[in-house]
């Protein structure tokens, strides 16, 4: 049964739905999540899942080399059930955005249609599969917006979220790079090297650590968000100091600018 809960990485899914949920404060909804924000979370937090499941499908092969411990690539879960439970999440996720309103259920549409063109295509592209798995991470931020019916400050959010997961992405393409090698994946370590990759992925991160500050100073957030979002900052820029395992800290280090990100939208001061 674990593994069944494990095949859509359940931590993927609810921070995809709580940046959802800041999403929306940021855009001025209630600290007491509504209906609509609620079905946008659910939403968010299904669509995700099946696209968690979609990746691994495509990934089987690569991941019994890379991460041969996941669900599908052990084979503890069959292809034909993670097939259907799939298609279940992605329509249940659709649905709920449906009844949210349709300029969510367009967004919905469009990010389900992204996340399996990823997992079939795009992820062996050079870095267009990066730059897709970045767009959809900073797009939950501006869909809780949408819902909000006030996107634009969820949108600098969302930028701020591309940024970071776009550094993030290409060191877990460094990682990657022994199985990538075996079943053509274009990534960038296998264009540029290595180095030249984890200098890329800096860069990414740190201009998004110069960008964290733009919601105090455009007074989206106050005081509270600055002090926590240092700790954020502090961490990624850590993380570009160390030789190795940068992909994993970084989902930390997100983890606490989301954290930073509620704190600035909850503590008015």
């Amino acid at each position: 049964m674990l593994d069944y809960a494990r095949l859509i990485r359940p931590a993927n899914c609810v921070m995809a739905a709580l940046a959802v949920y800041i999403g929306s404060i940021v855009a001025g909804a209630n600290f007491y999540p509504e209906k609509d924000i609620m079905y946008g979370m659910l939403s968010v937090f299904f669509i995700c899942g099946a696209g968690m499941i979609a990746n691994d499908y495509f990934d089987i092969s690569i991941d019994k080399i890379n991460k041969p411990k996941r669900p599908l690539a052990s084979g503890s879960v069959s292809k034909h059930f993670a097939i259907l439970y799939a298609i279940i999440l992605f329509f249940a996720g659709n649905f709920l955005a449906f009844v949210t309103g349709m300029q969510a259920f367009y967004i919905a549409i469009a990010a389900s249609i992204l996340l399996l063109a990823y997992a079939a295509r795009l992820k062996k592209t050079l870095l267009i599969g990066n730059f897709t798995v970045s767009f959809l991470v900073g797009l939950t931020f501006v869909y809780g917006g949408v819902i909000a019916q006030n996107y634009l400050p969820a949108a600098i959010l969302g930028l701020l979220a591309l940024l970071s997961n776009l550094g993030r992405e290409i060191f877990k393409s460094v990682d990657d790079m022994d199985g990538d090698m075996k079943h053509g994946v274009k990534s960038l370590p296998l264009r540029i090297g290595a180095k030249s990759s984890r200098i890329a992925a800096s860069c990414f991160i740190f201009f998004a650590v110069m960008l964290s500050f733009i919601p105090f100073v455009a007074g989206i957030f106050g005081a509270s968000y600055l002090l926590s979002v240092f700790i954020a900052d502090a961490f990624f820029m850590a993380i570009l100091f160390r030789k190795g395992g940068q992909a994993k800290l970084c989902k930390v280090a997100m983890l606490l600018a989301l954290i930073a990100f509620l704190i600035g939208a909850v503590v008015k001061w």
